[in-house]
């Protein structure tokens, strides 16, 4: 196949999982025998060349100096760039003569040019591990949605579950109408991303869902019955400082927990991520000194996927308290490794966690209810050791191999 892939970002240029994602996608499809070309902005100014794919770096991103700051130009300055895109989408097509174009994010780009792509002769599949079609064409619905569920008191269950937030999203959905895309097809990372769609109005005539899946090295499967440090619990978030993946709901359950009531000397969080996003992360220091547990909490660099294995096994409890997780990388890495893990119930978190099997839940952004959790962990050793035994294995059923398959499968035969 000769494949077009459409991203707004493209490694070396990175925020997160998506763009990192798709590069490994990339590669893969390629080192399979497929033409892959792909064509992504220019935003970060790094450039790096990978054996088998040509990368076209012809976008502008409508945004600031960084991926947190505002597009600072005119409207006429927007319209101008969004042209320019384009102008770049179209020469692309006309040059490569993709059999499929397959579009990652395209955040920060105009909506036009999902338009041209579906009023175009080429087939394109859209890979749905996130909400940026949704932001383009019902933004209606994302506001109303994060409104009430990631920072509004309405509780998510299981994607899985038949009652719950589905039922009351499906008559959201029925409010805004039914939005079908023209000739896209949709692979979707997770089965709450479609759910997801769905209640937004939007459906796909063909779509599937490929769960998202990672490369895992050989990690030993130490018994988590004991702490790694006997007398000091270790907790820890690992994610990008940003609001929706709560790190602040970390810090808040930290200080509702009593060090002498657990059995322990002294209870410690450690913090990895970037601090790339400035407006939360002076929020996130507030709320660490509104802690009054400064001095247990450890802040620390982005760890590279390799030094993930090491630095799950030297903490003894994984937090990931995110308030909106279309599907989490990070946390399967986390499974895998076997380090015992609580989970906020949002997005796709319950379709890698099953509580109290191989993690435990707990609504998101409750931090007395993470602290609750926290407490059964740490007054239960044979929990943990079950748990992040049978996280180990669930975790190494989301592979990067059947996520490949899959998504290969998909791109090579239409409907």
């Amino acid at each position: 196949m000769r494949i077009l892939a459409l991203s707004n970002l493209f490694p070396p240029n990175v925020v997160g999982g998506y763009e990192r994602l798709c590069h490994a996608v990339c590669g893969d499809l390629a080192a399979r025998g497929h033409a892959v070309t792909v064509l992504t902005s220019d935003h970060g100014g790094k450039l790096a060349e990978y054996p088998g794919l040509t990368v076209r770096r012809d976008w502008r991103l409508r945004t600031g100096a960084d991926i947190y700051a505002p597009y600072e130009g005119s409207e006429a300055d927007a319209a101008a760039l969004a042209a320019r895109n384009l102008a770049a989408l179209r020469r692309a097509l006309d040059e490569v003569r993709p059999d499929v174009v397959f579009a990652w994010n395209l955040f920060f780009l105009d909506g036009s040019l999902l338009d041209a792509l579906e009023a175009g002769p080429c087939r394109t599949v859209v890979m749905l591990t996130d909400n940026w079609l949704l932001v383009m064409r019902n933004p209606q619905f994302v506001a109303r949605f994060f409104r009430d569920f990631a920072f509004g008191p309405a509780e998510f269950v299981s994607p899985g579950e038949p009652a719950g937030w589905r039922a009351m999203l499906g008559r959201v959905r029925r409010s805004f109408g039914h939005q079908a895309p023209r000739g896209l097809e949709a692979i979707f990372g997770s089965q709450f991303m479609r759910d997801y769609y769905a209640a937004g109005g939007i459906r796909f005539g063909r779509d599937r869902v490929v769960h998202n899946g990672v490369s895992l090295p050989e990690v030993g499967g130490a018994s988590r019955a004991t702490l790694v440090h006997p007398g000091a619990l270790r907790l820890l978030f690992a994610g990008r400082l940003v609001d929706l993946k709560g790190a602040h709901t970390a810090v808040e359950a930290l200080a509702l927990l009593d060090a002498a009531a657990l059995g322990v000397e002294r209870v410690v969080l450690t913090v990895v991520g970037d601090a790339q996003d400035e407006a939360y992360l002076r929020r996130f220091r507030a709320a660490v000194e509104a802690s009054w547990r400064a001095a247990d909490i450890e802040m620390r660099p982005v760890v590279p996927e390799a030094g993930l294995p090491a630095l799950f096994a030297g903490h003894d409890i994984y937090l990931f308290p995110s308030l909106y997780e279309p599907f989490s990388l990070t946390l399967i890495h986390a499974l895998a490794c076997g380090i015992p893990t609580i989970a906020s119930r949002a997005g796709g978190n319950p379709e890698i966690v099953e509580d109290g099997e191989t993690g435990l839940l707990f609504r998101q952004g409750d931090a007395a209810e993470l602290a609750r959790a926290i407490g059964r962990m740490v007054r239960e050793p044979r929990l943990r050791a079950r748990v992040a035994l049978q996280g180990r294995a669930a975790g190494r059923r989301f592979t990067f191999r059947c996520m490949a398959d899959g998504m290969e499968s998909f791109l090579e035969h239409a409907a």
